[in-house]
């Protein structure tokens, strides 16, 4: 049986200021720097999976969302919550968020004390591109689900909600961002919070910022990029080029576009060849305004299709992996544009399904720094998962799906997170045992 579970590694913070909920109060709002350590990620990294998703704070005192879902090696999912902490939402009817988003359906996830990690109640988010909205989502629509799978659970008991979180995994690949401004815990009949005035005044300011010279406005008025724009039109990306960013492209001119092999192009625009132009075009672009000087002192960029660029100075000229650099540090409204002579073509990253040793290995290895900096909770939800992952993976014995169930059940008594990654690496140590005897 092929399994699907991924997870990530890497983990971010941003700003959230929680307080005792109660009915009809806030439970988080993203205007209070000091509390910046409340959130981190759990994407499909870990097992496989190359989505990519965080969240900061924004200079408009919300919390964006934002990253590039890849559906590649068995993942689609990238995430943020809270970490755990007492939030008795008792007397409480309906969950309302204010948000803007990209028009695709995120979920909203509730965590209790007495679940496992890799489950939540959920309910779904439904957003349309660029417009703020309160959304007002009555509790008993959340419902209990792991793996994307909803199956039949205790009901969500309020006075145990512990976290708080947003979850993507549409099966759409591509980029995405959720904007937060606030989460109200609120009581029947109750109306959502009015947007504060200070928020709207910046709100307004943002909206006249987006009113810049945008990539895509650059692209146009500089002439000689009528291919590449024809081609993110084609790819449904133009919306991504001209929205807030801060992108940084690199950008093939038609001259490069002209050297790929006769009827290329004609090919990769046609409907059918959507997803894998769309995939092209990701791979000239990254997350942020990356000047040219950075770039080159990272080395390399990961770029939104999910594989890295090397930047380099090489035989006199700058080189973005092959391609010679033509022009840098184009400026526009929402991010940044370096000129390249050559078309690039991400590499073929098709991979086999993580087997058991190596899922372990990787576990351990995304586990331990989480570990060894503090993050206990986020190196026990890395150890759950892979534990999950391996009780239904083929090549793990029978005796050790036992061990696996039976640490998975004994974490659902623990509070302690610390204990917690403990219990469960005892048990992918014990598993690994097992594995290697048996490949002697």
């Amino acid at each position: 049986m092929k399994t699907t579970f991924t997870i990530v590694a890497s983990f971010f913070f941003a700003a959230l200021a929680l307080t005792a909920p109660a009915a009809g109060k806030v439970i988080a709002t993203f205007e209070e720097a000091d509390s910046a350590e409340a959130w981190y990620s759990v994407n499909d990294g870990v097992m496989g999976g190359v989505s990519t998703g965080g969240c900061k704070l924004t200079d408009d005192g919300t919390l964006k969302f934002s990253g590039n879902l890849s559906l590649k090696n068995n993942g689609g999912f990238a995430s943020i919550r809270t970490k755990s902490k007492p939030m008795d939402l008792s007397g409480t009817t309906a969950i309302a968020v204010e948000a803007k988003g990209d028009g695709r359906t995120y979920w909203v996830d509730l965590r209790g004390s007495r679940q496992m990690r890799a489950s939540s109640y959920r309910a779904y988010l439904e957003t349309t591109a660029s417009e703020w909205k309160e959304i007002v989502i009555p509790i008993k629509d959340f419902k209990q689900q792991a793996f994307g799978r909803q199956f039949r659970g205790r009901p969500l008991n309020l006075k145990e909600v512990r976290s708080i979180g947003f979850t993507l995994a549409d099966k759409k690949a591509g980029p995405f961002e959720l904007e937060v401004k606030s989460v109200r815990a609120v009581a029947e009949g109750e109306a959502p919070a009015k947007p504060k005035a200070k928020a709207k005044a910046k709100g307004k300011a943002k909206e006249k910022k987006k009113r810049g010279t945008t990539i895509v406005d650059v692209a146009q008025e500089a002439g000689g990029f009528k291919s590449l724009l024809a081609a993110a039109g084609a790819a449904d990306l133009a919306g991504a080029l001209s929205g807030d960013g801060p992108l940084t492209v690199f950008a093939p001119t038609d001259d490069a576009f002209a050297k790929l092999p006769k009827g290329t192009v004609e090919e990769l625009l046609k409907p059918e060849n959507k997803e894998k132009l769309a995939g092209i075009l990701k791979f000239h672009v990254i997350s942020g305004r990356v000047s040219l000087a950075k770039a080159l002192e990272a080395g390399e960029a990961t770029t939104l299709q999910g594989a890295k660029i090397g930047v380099k100075f090489a035989d006199g000229r700058v080189r973005i992996g092959p391609a010679a650099l033509v022009k840098a540090d184009i400026a526009a409204s929402n991010g940044v544009i370096h000129v390249i002579d050559q078309v690039l073509l991400p590499p073929d990253t098709t991979a086999e399904p993580l087997g058991p040793q190596a899922l372990i290995e990787l576990a351990i290895d995304r586990g331990v720094p989480l570990f060894n900096s503090g993050n206990t909770a986020g190196c026990a939800a890395v150890y759950e998962l892979a534990c999950q992952a391996l009780r239904v993976m083929p090549g793990v014995p029978k005796n050790s799906r036992a061990d696996l169930a039976n640490a998975l059940e004994k974490i659902r008594a623990e509070e302690s997170s610390r204990e917690q990654a403990w219990i469960l690496r005892k048990a992918l140590d014990k598993t690994f045992a097992r594995l290697d005897d048996d490949t002697k």
